[in-house]
Parts: C-alpha cells; structure tokens; sequence
C-alpha cells in the first residue's frame, strides 16, 4: 500500500512538472509574440520622428510590435498598398482620399504631419504681400494637387473672401525649384514651396512672407494610412502600433532634448540637421508632428477636392476614414498612465478634431 501511493505520489509529481514545464513554454511562447506589417518609409533618415522615437524608446516593444518597414525612394501613390503590397504608409494626403473616394480599399486612421509649407515673393513685392488682403489680381503658383494648393484655396476664401480664378488666380508648376523661379522671373507673383527649398528660394533673390500655417492653423498634411483587409483583420497590431507613436508624442512635445538624441541613435543622424528639421519652426515651415488622426481636417481638404471637381464620387469620408482604432488606443494609455495629463489633453483634442465624424459620441474623460 505505501508502494503505491508513493508511486501514485511520484506521478502526480512528474505530472506537476510535466505540467509546469508544458505551460510554461506555452506562456513564454505567448509572451514572445509579436505585432508586425509592412510599413512604407522613404529613403531620408529622419522619416517619422513618431515612429522612429517609439522604435528607439522601446514603445513599440512594449506592446509587443515590430515594425517591417519597406524603403521606398518616394512613396508616391498608394498603388502598392492598395494592391496589398504594403500595410501601412504614410505621406500628403491627398493621394489616399483620392484614392479612398474612387473606390480604393484603404483605411486612413492616423495623423502624421501638420504645416511644412513656405510662402515667397519678390523682395520688392514682399513688404506688400505678406498681407493676404493684397493679394487681388495676383497668380500663385502651386504644385498640382498638393496639399498646400487645397489648403490656401480654402483660406483664401473662407478668411478673405476671394473667388480663386476670379479675385485670384492659380498656375500649376511642375516642381518647387520650378515654382521659385517663375516668380523670381515675375511670371508668377506669390510660390508655395516646401520648406526644403526655402534657402534656395532665397539664393534666387526671393524672401519668405510666412509660413502656410499663418492663413490657416495647423492644417492637416500627411497622415497614416492602411491597406483595408490588413486593418480590418489586424486591428490589435494597428492599435499597438499606435499606442508606442502616443507615447513617442509625448517624449517629442514634453522633452524635444532627449527626443532629438534619440533620434540621432537610431539614425546615426546629424544632432544640428534633426533639431532643424523636426523643432525649429524657422527651417521647418513651422512643421509639427501629431498622431491624431484629425478628422475635420481632412474633411476640409475633401469637401475642396469635392467642390472643384478634382474628384468625382459619391463616396463619403467616413466610409474610408477610422477614427475609433485612435481613441481606443488613447484610451488604454490613458488608463495606463492615469495621473498623467499629458494623454487627457491629448483626448481633450481629440474630441476638438474629430467631432465632425458622423455619430461621434466620444465624451470627456
């Protein structure tokens, strides 16, 4: 009898151990799994300094993502990504609401950019168009569909009244080295350039009259966009993907110091360059970085594609546009981090940018 139960008790032993061993490694197993698409970057080092500092900070390892990124010289269009090439992108935004509204299966669900524009003229006009209400009877050159030519549309009549092709008019240019000199020429009177060839505007006799931001603020850029059948399957990545670039937010609005020597790790970037391009407003058209997916914006710049019949639809915004993936991964941060006011405020412009999402019933927290 006492044979058997210490054989009974070495079993059950064995089996405690078996056991432990077995779900142990099922455990850790589960604890080594990973998040992970495909995101399209371009060739520059500094890409997305969101993206780069979750990476660099360890964001993303903490909730379990790994970023595949897929380099591209120029992320162009969306083609790749919605032939399912690609999971994610990230560029000006009206390529995926064009896109979007002919039909595509994208999803945009994030921000990215805001600002990056530059204003310029001649010195000897300068003085007086740095006042927009002196802009009747000029020609602005603009690059064909960018982002700057919907959003001066947009300001120009909404804030000044103009009829654009009546009070003012518009050239497309091929190219922002192009733009600049056609008004250094006097063929043009007003260019919207990126910020990149600002100091070449200016090597050419031009002079900067303001940054886009200063006719409208904060007007939406780039945002973040997926392919549809990824997101729609793969909404826990999506959402951890989002969750390190809220956090990297942080890091970048609260601590720019750290931010910029973080970024210089991961890219073995300049610390000077980095300052430049991400936080002097000076050199950067006042360019700012921001996941919110800002809803209303967009919505402004696809009720302009809408009314000058850029595009021709019947597709909504919404149908195409995801909102509740951002605040739901808000959300949890802020329940992670629930003494930090930094993430209330961001949920506080969240509520102020989004509101004109159709059914939006998101409250205070």
């Amino acid at each position: 009898m006492k044979q058997s139960v210490k054989k009974s008790s070495f079993l059950v032993a064995v089996s405690i151990i078996l056991a432990s061993v077995f779900f142990g490694c099922k455990e850790k197993k589960a604890a080594e799994e990973y998040y992970s698409f495909n995101i399209a970057v371009t060739a520059n080092k500094v890409v997305n300094p969101l993206i780069q500092i979750a990476q660099e900070k360890g964001y993303f390892e903490a909730y379990r993502f790994k970023p595949n990124y897929t380099t591209l010289e120029m992320i162009g269009t969306p083609e790749a990504l919605v032939a399912g090439k690609l999971d994610a992108a990230y560029e000006q935004i009206i390529p995926p609401i064009s896109y979007g509204a002919q039909g595509a299966n994208l999803t945009i669900f994030a921000g990215t950019l805001s600002g990056g524009m530059e204003v310029v003229a001649r010195k000897a006009d300068a003085e007086f168009l740095r006042n927009p209400e002196n802009w009747k009877g000029k020609t602005i050159g603009v690059i064909h569909l960018s982002t700057a030519e919907m959003v001066s549309k947009a300001a120009l009549g909404n804030n000044y009244g103009y009829k654009v092709g009546e009070d003012i008019n518009y050239r497309i240019i091929d190219g922002y080295p192009s733009i600049s000199s056609a008004v250094a020429k006097g063929t043009l009177d007003i260019g919207l350039i990126t910020s990149e060839y600002l100091e070449a505007a200016r090597s050419i006799g031009l002079e900067h009259l303001f940054h886009l931001t200063h006719m409208q603020k904060d007007y939406v850029c780039c945002r973040q966009y997926a392919y549809g059948p990824s997101f729609a399957k793969n909404k826990d990545a999506y959402k951890a993907y989002l969750k390190g670039q809220i956090r990297a937010y942080k890091d970048y609005i609260t601590n720019p110091e750290e931010s910029v020597k973080s970024l210089a790790r991961l890219t073995g970037e300049d610390i000077d360059y980095i300052t430049r391009y991400i936080y002097n407003k000076d050199t950067n058209g006042d360019r700012s970085y921001n996941p919110d997916p800002n809803y209303n914006g967009v919505l402004s710049i696809y009720e302009i594609l809408s009314d000058w019949n850029y595009i021709e639809t019947n597709a909504k915004l919404q149908e195409f546009f995801d909102i509740d993936l951002y605040a739901s991964a808000l959300k949890e941060i802020i329940q992670e981090f629930p003494k930090d006011t930094f993430f209330r405020d961001m949920w506080k412009y969240f509520l102020e940018n989004n509101n004109k999402f159709p059914g939006f019933d998101y409250k205070e927290i």
